[in-house]
């Protein structure tokens, strides 16, 4: 039977480390090829400073690599691919994840890329390894004498998937893990207009109670997560509020509590949904963070990317959690086609509202709005000039020297882009404690991080963020 090799190649971010997490999607994949009875082994590159001995080590006797591939990871995947291909040129290379799904036709075209794996790859990823005739399997893109790209994959069923298979992982990974992942959950119903969800029409679809629960029983059983916390990865845990009731109550009955956070709608904090009485009991079952997309304070944006909340149901949200001692996270962006300043300025009042409420409240971005094929706005993006890589080359060039994915100065839409870019900075650093702002993942000398943190805090004090020099001068003593 064939052998498949999964490896999650670095990402250009410059970080710290990525101990506090793992590749869920290629867990997933390896733990689906490890139910079939297929040989199936991961490299995670963002974790194993020697995964090219690694790779050099295991491909010997692998059929297939199969390579999961962010924007953020292109140069790394394309150098990744050609060390495969000069030690084992027979060796079938499949890219998946959300690069390749959103641009299928430029990265089948490269030659270092055998087959492109679109959307959910578990079941694709097995028929390929299986030898099926590729022309009838679905969910792919390959090169026959043109460029082949199939009808797409049907969405699977997590009840019906494997639970992770927790020792395919390399134990020196999960012993460093911070946070353990478990998905209950895959898609959402929700229309907001930048989510790859809606984009890719990733519908919601769910584990059962009994499926979650043994779940978690394992997760409490292995040595390697004595201690440690949980996070329920879906897009959003409460969907269906009755089963997320039944998660909760069942976690409190068989003594499965845990510290664990998930992600939660600001709109569903209401009476008859999740109201006082299931607070309490989400804090009785160990939940200590409740993450909510705000994305924006403006109520024009909000309606425009069909967010379908409003800033009070944000606030509200906010003194939920904190009423119940459940920290709220919260995750902005700005930059979209047609924001204002007005706009953003309103939802930097809307974060100062929120930090302003308790020290715990946590606050993500904003990030820049980046474009994603298929999506409303993108339409809005090329109308403004906007004109993506052609090619992986092009794309591995444009990424491997920025700190995200892609730059807000080439983004032909947006008009304040010095405000736009530094403002994630001014508020991961400005906003919060220095303590806070100092545990910051970005990798960079101590001394020049707390000049930057205290020019940081007097800028958010002031609520000036015109020429921002100490940023882009920071930006150069970021290292890799």
């Amino acid at each position: 039977m064939s052998k498949v090799l999964l490896i999650n190649p670095p990402f250009n971010i410059a970080k710290e480390n990525y101990d506090s997490s793992i590749s869920v999607g290629l867990l997933s994949l390896a733990s689906y090829l490890n139910s079939k009875d297929m040989p199936v082994e991961i490299v995670d590159g963002a974790r194993e400073k020697n995964y090219f001995d690694l790779i050099k080590e295991k491909i010997v006797d692998c059929d297939y690599a199969g390579i999961s591939v962010m924007t953020t990871q292109i140069s790394n995947a394309l150098e990744v691919s050609k060390f495969i291909k000069d030690i084992k040129p027979d060796c079938t290379i499949i890219w998946g994840g959300s690069h390749p799904t959103f641009f299928v036709e430029q990265t089948i075209d490269h030659p270092l890329v055998d087959i492109v794996c679109v959307g959910e790859g578990e079941h694709t990823l097995y028929e390929i390894a299986s030898h099926k005739d590729l022309n009838k399997i679905q969910g792919i893109a390959y090169k026959d004498s043109s460029i082949v790209i199939n009808p797409p994959q049907e969405l699977h069923d997590p009840a019906k998937m494997p639970l992770f298979k927790w020792d395919l992982m390399p134990k020196s990974i999960l012993y460093k893990l911070d946070i353990i992942p478990s998905l209950t959950s895959r898609g959402c119903p929700h229309r907001c207009t930048f989510c790859i969800n809606a984009i890719l029409k990733n519908r919601w679809r769910y584990r059962t109670v009994g499926q979650v629960l043994e779940d978690i029983k394992i997760i409490k059983e292995k040595d390697y997560f004595k201690g440690k916390r949980l996070r329920f990865w879906d897009e959003n845990f409460f969907v269906d509020i009755e089963r997320s009731k039944k998660i909760i109550e069942g976690m409190i009955a068989k003594g499965l509590t845990i510290p664990w956070e998930t992600t939660v709608r600001a709109n569903y904090i209401r009476e008859g949904r999740i109201d006082d009485q299931l607070m309490a009991k989400l804090k009785r079952s160990g939940c200590y963070l409740l993450s909510f997309g705000a994305e924006s304070g403006s109520p024009i944006i909000l309606k425009k990317i069909k967010k379908d909340i409003t800033p009070a149901e944000i606030l509200h949200s906010a003194k939920m959690c904190l009423k119940y001692d459940i920290i709220p996270q919260y995750s902005f962006m700005i930059g979209l086609p047609g924001e204002s300043k007005k706009d953003m300025r309103m939802t930097l009042d809307l974060i100062d509202k929120l930090i302003k409420l308790d020290n715990k409240v946590q606050i993500l971005g904003p990030q820049a709005f980046r474009p994603y094929p298929g999506s409303e706005l993108y339409q809005e993006c090329l109308a403004a000039g906007w004109k993506a890589p052609q090619n992986s080359e092009a794309w591995a060039h444009l990424v491997e020297n920025e700190l995200s994915y892609l730059t807000v100065q080439n983004f032909p839409w947006v008009k304040h882009k010095d405000f736009v870019e530094s403002m994630e900075a001014y508020v991961r650093f400005g906003a919060h404690s220095i303590s806070s702002a100092m545990g910051s993942s970005i990798k960079a000398q101590k001394l020049i991080k707390l000049v930057f943190v205290l020019l940081c805090k007097l800028r958010w004090k002031l609520k000036f963020f015109a020429f921002p020099l100490e940023f882009k001068l920071a930006k150069k003593f970021v290292t890799k």
